[in-house]
């Protein structure tokens, strides 16, 4: 084996007998506990921030297409920015580059806030602030999944990746419903502000997380940014089938963000309904979370991915066709639970073998991939629904989500379970 291809070693002060620990030995670790536990909140936070701008342009502008275009530009910075900060990421303290991304984020949610209540917010600025807080997301997202690896032993990987996706889905679970009660009850500019206040959590968080200086000779050579990750990924399928699957199960969950103000006022619903809608997506993906790992190991790594896409895709074939929110909330439940499984499973095998200087720009790929397709999809589904219905939109998610499986299908007779 090569040594560009050898996966990272495990940090310098782990013991090297260790083997891979369970969730909550991973939580009490002093290095993955604090980056867990404040990812937790500033995703959290975010979803406040998130809730609180789909229902301000809802009704400033009562436009599908003005939801999705709030949604796009939390996302676009991914897509612009991922190459530049994928190579930052493999050359400098991973950490800090973090805390930098979270302070940039904290940053324009404040003045969102402050906007908000000197009741000075129109959709234009909004947008602005919206697409300014984008900014410290795509400096932070790169360098937060390449820094996984870094924090915890070889063995630990597969689990702290696993808690790593579920930080995004417990704030799933928390904040879209949260959010809307506070915008419900004190308006957007708390929800923003709360926003705000979570990003220094994390920062925070981060500055007291210690990592060991990485071995001597490990330094990335090669080109920068996107090329440098395309020269790596180029010549493995494994890799690049991944890629393009991530790509599809983003444009497969976008209408649980874009199409939900339209579904919960088809059914007679409001603002809480929203919030409602988005949270059990994150229900969903919760209640699964805890068994990936035994999925992945019962049914093999490429099996456990479909069957999270046939998930997600059924579940948006259910909220299609629901004719009351029940219905919907139970689709929108089953394609949570399809979305982390599909996820958890599709990172794992990236993250798997992925040699540490060049993770960084590896994991850019993935974050314009997941993340850098969201802007297409918000605007597409915020197209569909206010052309056609929001139920068209989710049976386009339900089609990519199939197209997902047909990706990962070539998966599924090579990765079988020990």
């Amino acid at each position: 084996m090569r040594q560009a291809d050898r996966p990272a070693d495990p940090p310098a002060d782990r013991p090297a007998d260790e083997e891979g620990r369970g969730g909550l030995a991973l939580l009490r670790d002093r290095r993955f506990g604090p980056y867990f536990f404040g990812s937790l909140a500033s995703n959290t936070g975010t979803w406040f921030q998130n809730v609180a701008a789909i229902l301000t342009i809802f009704a400033l502008t009562r436009s599908a297409f003005m939801v999705g275009l709030v949604t796009a530009l939390q996302f676009a910075m991914q897509l612009v920015l991922a190459p530049v900060i994928g190579a930052v990421a493999d050359r400098v303290d991973r950490r800090l580059l973090i805390i930098v991304g979270q302070t940039l984020g904290g940053t324009a949610a404040a003045v969102l806030a402050v906007l908000a209540f000197l009741d000075a917010l129109n959709p234009w600025l909004l947008l602005t602030f919206v697409g300014l807080s984008g900014v410290g997301q795509a400096v932070t997202g790169p360098a937060a999944q390449a820094l996984v690896p870094n924090i915890v032993g070889r063995a630990d990987v597969p689990q702290a990746i696993a808690l790593h996706s579920l930080t995004f889905n417990l704030s799933r679970a928390i904040g879209p419903v949260a959010g809307a009660a506070t915008y419900a009850l004190a308006g957007a500019g708390t929800a923003f502000a709360v926003n705000a206040a979570s990003f220094l959590v994390f920062a925070a968080a981060l500055s007291r997380v210690r990592l060991p200086r990485p071995a001597a000779g490990t330094r990335p050579r090669g080109r920068l940014g996107v090329l440098g990750g395309l020269t790596y990924v180029r010549g493995r399928p494994e890799l690049l089938r991944c890629l393009v699957a991530v790509a599809l199960i983003g444009l497969a969950m976008e209408p649980i963000n874009t199409l939900s103000p339209l579904f919960a006022e088809g059914f007679g619903g409001g603002e809480l309904l929203v919030g409602v809608f988005i949270t059990f997506f994150g229900i969903g993906s919760a209640l699964i979370a805890g068994w990936v790992g035994r999925l992945r190991r019962t049914m093999g790594s490429g099996r456990t991915g479909a069957v999270g896409v046939f998930a997600l895709g059924a579940g948006m074939v259910l909220l299609a066709v629901s004719p009351g929110p029940v219905m919907a909330t139970v689709g929108i439940a089953l394609g949570g639970a399809g979305y982390l499984l599909a996820v958890s499973d599709v990172n794992a095998t990236m993250q798997h073998g992925l040699a540490d200087e060049v993770r960084g720009r590896v994991m850019a790929l993935w974050s314009m991939c997941f993340l850098g397709i969201r802007p297409g999809a918000a605007m597409l589904h915020g197209w569909l629904g206010d052309t056609f219905s929001a139920r068209t939109g989710a049976f386009v998610a339900a089609a990519a989500a199939i197209a997902a499986a047909v990706v990962l299908r070539p998966r599924l007779t090579r990765h079988q379970p020990r």
